[in-house]
């Protein structure tokens, strides 16, 4: 029979490579500014890193919700929107934004999975 000694030595080893094995799969804690959890990506999901565009409404189409907008740099860029998207400055929500086409927008969205999707779509009053 095997010393006591060896048995615990062996169980030491194994109990230390599980730990150390294990370790990087832990998530790291989320550290948001002022001990506020950051904001939740609309469709659930991890947050990503929120961005924002500002372009011309060249296309809408509320069946997709898909829209399209024009930069300043005269490219277009495509953006989807869901449900708990937040449409501002519109009457209708998206069904308001097919007829506003010109209007200028400023979209707040997240790179998710490829799409560019809008969690907030704000339509800026004419100056």
């Amino acid at each position: 029979m095997k010393s006591p000694k060896i048995v615990a030595a062996i169980a030491t080893v194994f109990l230390v490579t599980v730990c150390l094995t294990a370790a990087p799969l832990q998530q790291a804690p989320v550290r948001g500014g002022g001990g506020q959890a950051p904001p939740a990506a609309p469709g659930g999901g991890a947050a990503a890193q929120a961005k924002t565009a500002t372009g011309e409404l060249a296309k809408v189409d509320v069946a997709k919700k898909e829209l399209t907008i024009k930069g300043a740099d005269n490219k277009d860029m495509v953006l989807v929107w869901s449900d708990a998207t937040q449409i501002t400055g519109v009457e209708g929500g998206a069904q308001g934004l097919s007829g506003k086409t010109g209007a200028t927008l400023r979209v707040t969205y997240t790179e998710r999975g490829g799409a560019n999707m809008a969690s907030r779509i704000e339509v800026q009053e004419k100056k």
